[in-house]
């Protein structure tokens, strides 16, 4: 990407801030107490549970990312090339349809979140993010070449649509990826999710979404601003929540949760585990069965 390209600068953001993130966040992790840290690497290796996921992330970028990132940069310079799409259409200044840009984008990443918890098919890629036993960090890296492949085929006409810039997408890649890192973080701020949780999605909001009880498993879509949840009542509050490890029933053991368990899970259903979140009852010692957990088993294709 020449040096002068707009999308430059947001080109070398974007690693920079995961950079900074990880090391920030690592860190301040490691300073919490392992009795403080809220279901989180108190039985487990910090090295070897970041490994596993960063090696996922790793196989995402040898196998799909690469492509992935090439066609959506190709489609935003197509669509910038033609003109096409919502936001040209509007008589905005730039600043205005950037931030109108990454509103609607991270509406469209709420939507789809819903989609993959309701769609069995991409339940069945998703649920390898929602298996980790011990959320931090690096749970925000852990997702499957095939959810990647799948989100990236479902956001080109999106892209069209909105006729969003490669800038514009750099730029709210790089949001979401700093407020990712830390809504998946290992800390416990209540004055996080009291003072910030009204505008963005926090470590305690999140943290509630990798619940093993599965109606809070169906809540908390959002990813940078918590305001979609309240508008389409998907929120659970955080206050008075019961915190537990997180993690999916029948998906603990090691050939879940090793680099190859972690490629192969799409392929497998757990005789104990949902094959969808909306199929069976989702409980833990904190959450036992009850009318308000209980629904008719929705089959999967």
């Amino acid at each position: 990407m020449p040096v002068d390209s707009p999308a430059a600068w947001p080109a070398l953001l974007r690693p920079a801030t995961a950079i900074t993130g990880l090391a920030l966040l690592w860190l301040v992790e490691s300073r919490t107490p392992a009795a403080s840290r809220p279901g989180a690497l108190q039985n487990t290796s910090r090295l070897r549970h970041a490994a596993r996921n960063y090696g996922l992330a790793a196989a995402c970028g040898l196998t799909v990312l690469w492509a992935a990132g090439g066609l959506i940069i190709a489609t935003t310079e197509y669509a910038e090339h033609h003109s096409i799409g919502l936001l040209r259409s509007l008589p905005l200044h730039t600043a205005a349809s950037t931030a109108l840009a990454i509103l609607l984008l991270d509406l469209w990443t709420w939507a789809w979140h819903l989609a993959c918890h309701r769609i069995p098919l991409l339940w069945r890629f998703h649920r390898v993010h929602h298996s980790d036993t011990a959320m931090d960090v690096s749970t925000s890296a852990r997702f499957h070449p095939g959810e990647l492949a799948c989100s990236t085929a479902a956001r080109i006409p999106v892209i069209l649509l909105l006729g969003v810039s490669t800038a514009q997408l750099l730029l709210f890649e790089t949001l979401l990826l700093a407020v990712s890192q830390l809504h998946h973080s290992a800390i416990t701020a209540r004055h996080l999710d009291r003072w910030l949780g009204w505008l963005l999605v926090t470590p305690g909001i999140h943290r509630l979404h990798h619940s093993r009880n599965r109606d809070e498993t169906n809540s908390n879509y959002s990813a940078i601003l918590s305001v979609w949840d309240r508008l389409f009542r998907t929120r659970s509050s955080v206050d008075g929540a019961l915190m537990e490890p997180p993690g999916l029933s029948g998906m603990d053991g090691d050939d879940f949760q090793t680099l190859l368990g972690l490629l192969k899970t799409p392929l497998i259903s757990p005789h104990d585990s949902p094959k969808h979140p909306a199929s069976a009852p989702q409980t833990s010692a904190l959450h036992p069965p009850s009318p308000e957990n209980q629904t008719v088993p929705i089959s999967e294709p």
